[in-house]
C-alpha cells in the first residue's frame, strides 16, 4: 500500500492537485473542503496514514490526472488499482530535470503504470473469488460500497457510536429482566395450576382408595353373615318334598318361594360382585398411578443430573428464559415430588388393597361356584323326584324353569364379574386354582377310584377308564359349561402366541384331571405302567381321545330351538325381563381350536405325555409280530411252503387272499402282521416312526429267509412233523386221549423246485406292489386320515400330513428295493437253469438216430422222432401252469433263454451226428460193392431225412411256446444243417 501510494504521487504532477481552484479528488470523495497533501517522501509518511490511503485507494475510484499524466480512463472503473510487488517497484524514480516539477521519463512511468494495473486486476479478481466463496467474504462484498460513507477517522466513529451502544445494551438488559420476571411469574402460575391439579388427583385417589376399602369391608361383613348362616334355613326342593302336599300334584309354594329368594339373592350378589369388580378397577388405577409416579421421579432425577452438567456450559448465558424451556424446573418438579411422596405414603395401603381385593374376589368366586354346584344338585334331585312320580302342572313347571334360568343367568354374570376382577389384578392363576379346587376336584373325588377304573373288566385292565373320563367331561359341561364358555369368550384372543389372562379350560379343568391321574400311586401305576400291551394301548387311546376332544366337549354350545328362543325373548321383553340382553359368548370352531392348542402346549400336558413308557409298549408289540413271523418261518422250513402258518383272523385272511392276492400262508401271515401294526387297537401316533421301522424289519426278515433259500443255504424237511388227533371212540383209555403221528419229511432244497421258486417269486412280486400301493394307503389312512375331523385330531397341518405320507412312501419303497432282484434272479437264473437242464435231457437220443438206420434196411422216415416232442415238454407244462403268475417285469424273455440254450445244444448234437454220418459214407464209398438200400436211399440219407423231420417238429414246438423261431440262433443253424435233406423230403412226398 505504501509503495502504491508513492508511485501514484510520483506519477501525478504536484501542481495538478493544488494549482487549480477546485478541491482535490480525495477531498471531494471524503466530503471535506480542504485539500489532500501527501507526504513528500515515503519515509516521512506515518503508517496510519499510509494504511488509510491504501484502503481508500483499493475501494474508491482513482482521481483524475491533469497535465501530461495518465487519463482517468486508464484506471479501473471500480477504483481498484493493482500495485507491483515490493521488489518490482524501484525505490527511487529518476528525475533528469532535477527540479521535481516535470517528469522526463513519462513513457517509462506509463509502462510501469500499465504493468501495475494488470497486476492489480489479477489480484482483485483473485480476492473477489475468495471473498465470494466464504460467508464472511460475501458480507464484506455487501458492505464494500458503504465504506465510502465512513467518516475520515474511525475513532470519531467509535466515539459517536458508544452512547448509542450503551443505550442499546441498557435496553436489552431491561427487556431481559422483564422477560425473566414474566417467565418466573408464568412458571409460578403453571406450578400453582399443576399443584391444584395434583391436589385434585390426590383427593380423587384417596377417595377411590377409601371407597374400595369400604367395598372390601362390606364383603367381609357379608361373608361373616354367610358363615354364621344369617338368612339361611330356607326349605329346598330336596328337603321339602314330603310336606303337606304329599310330594304330588302342583309344585309347593315353598319351592317357588325358594327360587324367588334365590333370584333376589342373585341380584344382590350381582351388585356386590360388580362393586368388587369396580374395586379391582380402582386398585389397578391406583397401582398404575403409583408406578407412573415412580417413573416420573426417576425421570426428574435423571434430568436434574443433566441440568447440572448443562449449567457448566458458558453458552447457556446467552439463552433467553422461556416457558417452553424443557430444562427449566420452575418448581413443577417439586409439585411432582410432593405428589410422589403422597402416593408413597399410600403405597402400603394400595398394596394391601390389591391383596385384599384379590382375596375377596377369589373367596366370592369360590362361594359362587359352590352355589352353582348346589343348584345343579337340587335341580337334579327335583328332576329325580319328578321321575319317581311327582307331577307338576304345566304352568308351575314353566315358572320353575323360567326362574331357574334367570337365577343361572344372574349367577353367571356374577361369576363373570369376579373373573374379570381377578384378571384385572393379574390374578388369573388364583381364579383357575379356585375353579379347580371348588368345581373340578369334588367331581374327580366322587368319580375317580380304582373300582370305577376297573369297572367292566378284571383287576388292572382299566376297562372303565374311557367311560369314567367321558362321565367327568359330561358332568363338568353340565355344571360349569356356561362359565367355561363365558370365560373363553371374555379372555380368549385371536393371537395364539400371547398368553391368556385366565384359562379355565386348561388350568381349571385339564390340569386338575391330569394331576389327579398322575398323583395317586395306584391309579398312576394302573394307567401309565400296566405291563400289558393291550391295556397300555387302551389307556393311552382313552386319555388321548379325552384330551383331544376336551375343548370341543366343554365349549360347544348345546343345540337350541331358535324359534322358541325368539318367542321367549319377546315374552320376557314384554314382562320387563331383559336377561336376554346379557352377554353371551360367541365361540366358533377357531375358538375351540385355539383352546385345544393351549391344552397341548401346557407344561402339564408335556409332563403327562412323558409319563407314558411308549418305547416299552412298542417293544412288546414288535416282539409279538416277530414271534408270529419266526414261528411261521420255522413251520415253513419243516413242512414246506404250503404249511398252514396263518394265525390271524379268518375274515382278514380271506380279504388278504382276495385283495392283494397272496397265496402262500407265510406271506398272508406277513401281510396280516404288517396291517396289524396300524390298527386302532395297536397303533399309537407318537410311535409312528417305530412302527414304520418295524414294518421294514419284518419285510426284511422274510426277504432274508427267501434269499437264503434261493441261494441253497436252507434245507426244508429233515425233521419230524407231529400231528395230534383226539380219540372220540370209547376205549379203555380216556375219551380225549391224544394220539401222536410222526411223519418224516425228507430234506430238500426248495430252490431246486421250479414250482416253489415260481410261486415264491410271484408272492414277492405281490409284496413289492403292495408296499408301494395298498400297504402305503393303509399306513396313510392311519397316519394321515383323509377326513377333516380326523386331521384336526392329529394336530398336524395338511402340509405336514402330506409330507408324512411322502416320507412313508419313500421308506416303504426303499424297503422293497431288494425284492425285484430276488424275483429277477428266480426267473432268469434258477427257473431258466432248471428248465434248461430238464429240456436238454432228451437230446441224448439224437445220437441214436444214426443207429436206427445203419445196417437195418428200414424204410425212409415219414415222421419226427418220438424224443423231439419231449424236449420242450417241461417248458411247455411250466409255462401253462405259471403263465398267469409270471411277473410283468420278467415277461417272455426267460422262455426265449431256455429255447436258445436248448436249441444251441440240439444244433451241436445234430452237427456232430451229421459229421459222423458223412465220415461213414466216405468209408463205405471206397468199397468195391455197395448194397442197395430200401427205398432207394442210403443209410446216411435216411438219417439226414430223419433229422430234417425232427427239426421241423422242434420248430413247431418252439412256435407253440410263443417264441419266434427265426430269432433263435440255434434253430437257424439247425435248419442249415438239415437243409440237404429237404430235397429227400420233397421226393418222398412226390412218391406219395
Amino acid at each position: 500500500s505504501l509503495k502504491l501510494t508513492d508511485c501514484t504521487m510520483a506519477a501525478a504532477s504536484p501542481g495538478s492537485y493544488h494549482s487549480s481552484g477546485t478541491p482535490s479528488y480525495y477531498s471531494t470523495v471524503r466530503g471535506g473542503g480542504g485539500s489532500y497533501a501527501p507526504a513528500p517522501s515515503p519515509g516521512g509518511s506515518s503508517p496510519g496514514a499510509a494504511a488509510t490511503f491504501s484502503a481508500a485507494a483499493s475501494l474508491v475510484p482513482p482521481p483524475p490526472f491533469a497535465g501530461s499524466g495518465p487519463s482517468s480512463s486508464d484506471f479501473r472503473d471500480d477504483g481498484g488499482m493493482g500495485g507491483p510487488a515490493d521488489d518490482d517497484v524501484p525505490g527511487d524514480v529518476p528525475n533528469p530535470g532535477g527540479n521535481g516539477g516535470t517528469l522526463t521519463s513519462t513513457p517509462y512511468l506509463q509502462s510501469r503504470l500499465v504493468q501495475l494495473r494488470n497486476q492489480s486486476q489479477e489480484l482483485s479478481s483473485e480476492l473477489t473469488k475468495k471473498l465470494a466463496t466464504s460467508r464472511s467474504g460475501q458480507s464484506l462484498l455487501h458492505i464494500g460500497p458503504s465504506l465510502s460513507t465512513l467518516p475520515p477517522d474511525l475513532s470519531s466513529l467509535l466515539d459517536a457510536l458508544s452512547p448509542l451502544l450503551k443505550e442499546v445494551q441498557s435496553y436489552e438488559a431491561d427487556n431481559r429482566r422483564e422477560l425473566e420476571r414474566i417467565v418466573t411469574r408464568g412458571r409460578e402460575v403453571r406450578r400453582t395450576v399443576r399443584k391444584r391439579k395434583f391436589a385434585v388427583e390426590c383427593a380423587e385417589i384417596y377417595g377411590d382408595l377409601l371407597g374400595a376399602e369400604e367395598v372390601l369391608r362390606s364383603d367381609v361383613g357379608r361373608r361373616i353373615q354367610e358363615d354364621y348362616g344369617v338368612g339361611s334355613g330356607r326349605t329346598r326342593c330336596k328337603d321339602g318334598g314330603g310336606g303337606a302336599a304329599g310330594g304330588r300334584g302342583m309344585a309347593t309354594e315353598d319351592e317357588l318361594d325358594d327360587l324367588s329368594d334365590d333370584e333376589e339373592d342373585g341380584d344382590e350378589e350381582l351388585d356386590h360382585a360388580s362393586s368388587l369388580e369396580r374395586a379391582a378397577y380402582t386398585t389397578l388405577h391406583l397401582l398404575q398411578e403409583l408406578q407412573s409416579s415412580s417413573e416420573e421421579v426417576s425421570a426428574i432425577a435423571m434430568m436434574s443430573g443433566g441440568a447440572v452438567d448443562a449449567s457448566n456450559d458458558s453458552d447457556n448465558a446467552n439463552i433467553l428464559p422461556s416457558l417452553n424451556d424443557v430444562n427449566a424446573d420452575g418448581g413443577i418438579n417439586g409439585v411432582v415430588m410432593e405428589k410422589s411422596r403422597f402416593l408413597m405414603k399410600l403405597a402400603p395401603r394400595i398394596r394391601r388393597l390389591e391383596s385384599d381385593t384379590a382375596k375377596c374376589l377369589a373367596g366370592r368366586l369360590e362361594s359362587l361356584l359352590a352355589k352353582v354346584r348346589r343348584l345343579k344338585e337340587e335341580e337334579k334331585d327335583c328332576d329325580d323326584e319328578d321321575d319317581n312320580g311327582r307331577q307338576d302342572s304345566g304352568r308351575s313347571k314353566q315358572l320353575k324353569e323360567e326362574q331357574r334360568r334367570r337365577v343361572q343367568q344372574v349367577l353367571l354374570l356374577t361369576i363373570s364379574s369376579c373373573l374379570r376382577g381377578l384378571a384385572l389384578l393379574r390374578r388369573g392363576p388364583d381364579a383357575e386354582s379356585a375353579f379347580a379346587r371348588v368345581a373340578i376336584m369334588p367331581i374327580l373325588r366322587s368319580k375317580l377310584s380304582m373300582g370305577k377304573l376297573d369297572e367292566g373288566g378284571s383287576r388292572g385292565e382299566c376297562a372303565g377308564l374311557f367311560f369314567l373320563l367321558d362321565d367327568v367331561a359330561t358332568t363338568v359341561k353340565e355344571m360349569y359349561g356356561p362359565i367355561l364358555r363365558a370365560s373363553e369368550g371374555m379372555f380368549a384372543n385371536d393371537n395364539n402366541g400371547s398368553k391368556m389372562e385366565l384359562d379355565l379350560v386348561t388350568c381349571g379343568v385339564w390340569v386338575p384331571v391330569a394331576t389327579a391321574l398322575m398323583a395317586d400311586p395306584g391309579i398312576k401305576m394302573a394307567i401309565f405302567s400296566p405291563g400289558i400291551a393291550n391295556v397300555l394301548q387302551a389307556n393311552y387311546s382313552a386319555l388321548d381321545t379325552f384330551l383331544s376332544e376336551l375343548a370341543g366337549n366343554l365349549l360347544t354350545q348345546p343345540p337350541s330351538n331358535e324359534a322358541v328362543g325368539e318367542e321367549e325373548e319377546k315374552t320376557s321383553h314384554e314382562l320387563g325381563d331383559f336377561t336376554h340382553l346379557y352377554y353371551k359368548p360367541d365361540l366358533n370352531a377357531e375358538s375351540v381350536e385355539r383352546a385345544q392348542s393351549r391344552l397341548y402346549a401346557h407344561p402339564t400336558t408335556v409332563d403327562y405325555y412323558r409319563r407314558w413308557n411308549l418305547p416299552i409298549y412298542y417293544q412288546l408289540r414288535f416282539a409279538e409280530f416277530c414271534k408270529r413271523i419266526d414261528k411261521a418261518i420255522e413251520a415253513v422250513q419243516k413242512e414246506g411252503w404250503q404249511a398252514d402258518v396263518y394265525t390271524g383272523d379268518e375274515a382278514e385272511g380271506k380279504k388278504i387272499h382276495q385283495a392283494p392276492g397272496f397265496e402262500l400262508p407265510l406271506f398272508v401271515e406277513l401281510y396280516d402282521a404288517l396291517l396289524s401294526m396300524w390298527k386302532s387297537n395297536v397303533f399309537l401316533r407318537p410311535l409312528t416312526h417305530r412302527f414304520l421301522r418295524g414294518a421294514v424289519q419284518l419285510v426284511g426278515r422274510v426277504m432274508t429267509f427267501v434269499r437264503e433259500g434261493l441261494e441253497g443255504r436252507i434245507e426244508f424237511g429233515r425233521s419230524s412233523s407231529i400231528n395230534i388227533e383226539k380219540r372220540s371212540e370209547g376205549t379203555d383209555d380216556d375219551d380225549d386221549a391224544a394220539v401222536e403221528h410222526v411223519v418224516e419229511v425228507p430234506g430238500y432244497f426248495w430252490n431246486e423246485r421250479v414250482e416253489d421258486v415260481a410261486v415264491v417269486a410271484w408272492e414277492l412280486t405281490i409284496l413289492d406292489t403292495c408296499m408301494s400301493h395298498d400297504y402305503l394307503d393303509a399306513v396313510a389312512a392311519t397316519v394321515c386320515p383323509p377326513d377333516e375331523e380326523s386331521r384336526r385330531s392329529t394336530r398336524n397341518s395338511s402340509a405336514e400330513l402330506n409330507e408324512m405320507r411322502a416320507l412313508a412312501s419313500e421308506v416303504l419303497v426303499e424297503s422293497s428295493l431288494g425284492i425285484s432282484p430276488l424275483v429277477s434272479n428266480s426267473w432268469n437264473e434258477l427257473i431258466v437253469d432248471n428248465l434248461n437242464t430238464r429240456c436238454c435231457a432228451p437230446l441224448s437220443a439224437v445220437k441214436g438216430v444214426a443207429a436206427t438206420y445203419r445196417m437195418t434196411n428200414r424204410p425212409p422216415p415219414t415222421q419226427a422222432s418220438p424224443f423231439v416232442s419231449t424236449v420242450l415238454r417241461p417248458l411247455k407244462e411250466f409255462d401253462d401252469a405259471y403263465a398267469s403268475r409270471t411277473p410283468p417285469q420278467i415277461g417272455d424273455a426267460w422262455k426265449r433263454r431256455v429255447v436258445e440254450s436248448v436249441s444251441d445244444k440240439y444244433s451241436a448234437a445234430v452237427e456232430e451226428l451229421i459229421a459222423t454220418v458223412k465220415r461213414t459214407e466216405e468209408a463205405l464209398r471206397g468199397r468195391k460193392t455197395r448194397r442197395t438200400m430200401a427205398g432207394g436211399m442210403s443209410d446216411g440219407e435216411k438219417v439226414k431225412l430223419q433229422l430234417y423231420l425232427d427239426h421241423r417238429e422242434f420248430r413247431s414246438r418252439v412256435a407253440e411256446l410263443g417264441v419266434d423261431p427265426e430269432g433263435i440262433k440255434g434253430l437257424v443253424g439247425l435248419g442249415e444243417l438239415t437243409k440237404e435233406a429237404e430235397a429227400l423230403f420233397l421226393r418222398t412226398q412226390q412218391k406219395k
